[in-house]
């Protein structure tokens, strides 16, 4: 009889925690939900990420490094724009590096500025995506980690506190692209020491802001694998924390020449480049999104060289792979990447943006 009670309560214990990856699984499969509500996105490039202008103007205002990347000022005709050409999701890279003091304190003139860009976006019904970027502090040498976990604690800190009372439709990034600068590492899939550094910061990252409370409680937050990387061996490394809203943050300029270099190739149609980029999204889907974790391309793009034709095909095959495994894409927009002059407020390549934008894709 013994017997059978043990038997038994094992059978309960087994039944419960079944029930428990269950419920899990259904909380997370709301994520998923919620991303594709998201739709497409674009960035916000080269405008509230600039850095460097006090090495040159040690007196340089706060507010002049805006513009310092030869980017207008972000205004709402900017975001009512990208939502009226069929975007859904802006994100807004900020660097802070240069508007903290030495014990990691945001400038409050910084702070208001970035809250009120954020703000306008908002406004123009777009849901907004804030992140911490060209961050030379955050160098991920690992015998310096307490010192870099500790100050990446610090500013996220005062950011949540900032936003707490914001609704689901900001969501914070918790670093981008974090890697081992100019090492031969740097653009790789890393080491398993600092793909090991990248998780405990995301960690750190998603106890500080849900430590916060308010909207911060349950808001939608982005971890990334090490340098962003789409590479298996770094997305395999990456440690998802027990939480039912987090979202996986990859960046893919796949063929380099082709997307990124301006004097390199001006096709990019090859089977391995196909083979490659199918591989990737395939990835994941099989290591993220079947497993109730949504994933957001938070970058992606290709230079103009004079080769509309070629972007275009190559747009439209990220988006139908991408679409295939339930993954919105970012376009990184500014540059030779731009697809909105935002002077004018017009689209330089609108057949792009409607491949960009085409939810029929998905």
């Amino acid at each position: 009889m013994k017997k059978r009670v043990v038997l038994a309560y094992g059978g309960l214990a087994v039944a419960l925690g079944l029930l428990g990856a269950a419920f899990l699984f259904a909380f997370r499969t709301q994520a998923i939900r919620f991303v594709g509500r998201m739709g497409q996105g674009i960035n916000l490039g080269n405008t509230l990420d600039s850095t460097g202008l006090r090495e040159y103007r040690p007196d340089a205002d706060d507010l002049e490094y805006e513009t310092y990347w030869g980017n207008p000022k972000a205004d709402a005709e900017t975001f009512l724009a990208m939502k009226e050409a069929g975007f859904g999701t802006v994100r807004i890279p900020v660097t802070w590096e240069d508007h903290l003091d030495e014990s990691y304190h945001i400038s409050e003139t910084w702070m208001n500025r970035v809250q009120e860009v954020v703000d306008m976006a908002l406004a123009a019904d777009l849901y907004v995506i804030l992140d911490l970027h060209h961050e030379e502090w955050l160098d991920l040498k690992v015998e310096r980690s307490a010192q870099i976990e500790a100050e990446f604690v610090t500013v996220w800190e005062q950011i949540a506190a900032r936003f707490r009372d914001y609704d689901e439709r900001l969501l914070f990034e918790s670093m981008n692209e974090p890697r081992l600068r100019d090492s031969e590492v740097e653009w790789t899939s890393g080491t398993e020491e600092l793909r090991e550094l990248v998780n405990r910061l995301n960690a750190a990252f998603v106890e500080t802001v849900r430590a916060t409370d308010g909207g911060n409680r349950t808001r939608y937050l982005l971890i990334c694998p090490y340098a962003g990387n789409h590479e298996t061996e770094a997305m395999e490394g990456l440690l998802v924390p027990d939480d039912r809203r987090l979202i996986v943050s990859i960046h893919m300029y796949t063929p380099y020449s082709f997307c990124q270099k301006e004097d390199g190739d001006v096709d990019w149609d090859t089977e391995e480049t196909r083979e490659r980029v199918t591989q990737a999204f395939s990835e994941m889907k099989d290591l993220f999104v079947k497993n109730g974790i949504p994933v957001m391309l938070t970058e992606f793009g290709c230079v103009d060289k004079g080769n509309l034709q070629a972007r275009l095909s190559w747009i439209n095959y990220y988006r139908k792979e991408a679409g295939r495994c339930g993954i919105p894409c970012i376009w990184w927009d500014c540059g030779a990447y731009a697809l909105l002059d935002r002077e004018s407020k017009t689209w330089k390549f609108p057949e792009l943006v409607e491949a960009l934008t085409n939810e029929a894709v998905n």
